[in-house]
């Protein structure tokens, strides 16, 4: 029901940001946009970007931990998107919560999901294509040279829809689901290696999901069963609603 549910939403909004296109609604040409422009825009799988445009924000989730991989998360106070890169250690180019400005004339943007994404034009199967590492600086300079963490949002996990998705938010008064005490982050596969895997908050009587990425440097560690603060960015996994750990925290 709540994947049917959060299909449902992810329609209605798409609907309703079309209809304030088919409304005339006067876009800019250049200049600085919100991510929220961008998603606007993002109505076919893949779009090339020929405005003289950018965004400013904040790089809320990179490989810093390796909690996602070859790619960072920039948010604005709009909503969130994925910019992919080719590069296997970005956090040592682009560190955790820098501020930065991304140009997005020839770039691409489409859709995961309900996931926003941005990268090099598509020369494949992939919505969009990793930007070479070498060329990353060419779309992207620093604001500040002060790496600081943005306020979180905190978001009701009823609230959760897909103008949340990316989105670097807080969840208060966490605890790990009974039947999953005693749980690692991550599960391991056949081979032995641990695998992206989905654990459960609870809130009074709501459920988080929270997806690890098997790849990630705590992957191997036990979950804290105390009540807890979870912050990171609202992923889209599975068909469904995530939240995805930034920088492990996890705060008691």
């Amino acid at each position: 029901m709540r994947r049917m549910l959060a299909h449902i939403s992810l329609i209605i909004c798409m609907i309703a940001l079309l209809s304030c296109e088919e409304q005339g609604k006067s876009y800019p040409s250049e200049g600085k946009v919100s991510i929220a422009y961008l998603q606007s825009l993002a109505t076919e799988r893949s779009m090339k970007i020929t405005q003289d445009i950018y965004i400013e924000g904040c790089v809320v989730a990179n490989d810093k931990l390796f909690e996602i991989e070859k790619a960072l998360v920039i948010a604005d106070d709009s909503g969130g998107m994925e910019l992919k890169i080719d590069e296997e250690y970005i956090n040592d180019i682009v560190p955790l919560f820098s501020h930065v400005r991304l140009r997005c004339s020839g770039l691409n943007i489409g859709r995961e999901g309900a996931k926003l994404v941005i990268g090099a034009p598509p020369t494949g199967e992939y919505v969009v294509d990793r930007i070479a590492s070498e060329e990353i600086f060419n779309y992207l300079t620093f604001t500040s040279n002060n790496p600081t963490a943005p306020t979180s949002a905190t978001i009701d996990i009823n609230d959760l829809d897909s103008r949340s998705v990316l989105r670097y938010a807080r969840f208060e008064d966490m605890v790990l689901s009974r039947t999953e005490h005693g749980a690692k982050w991550c599960d391991m596969n056949e081979e032995n290696e641990y695998r992206s895997t989905v654990r459960h908050f609870i809130h009074d009587s709501d459920t988080l999901r929270v997806v690890t990425s098997g790849g990630c440097y705590y992957a191997s560690e036990l979950i804290p069963t105390t009540e807890c603060t979870l912050i990171g960015i609202i992923d889209w996994y599975e068909e469904d609603y995530a939240l995805r750990i930034t920088s492990h925290q996890v705060l008691h």
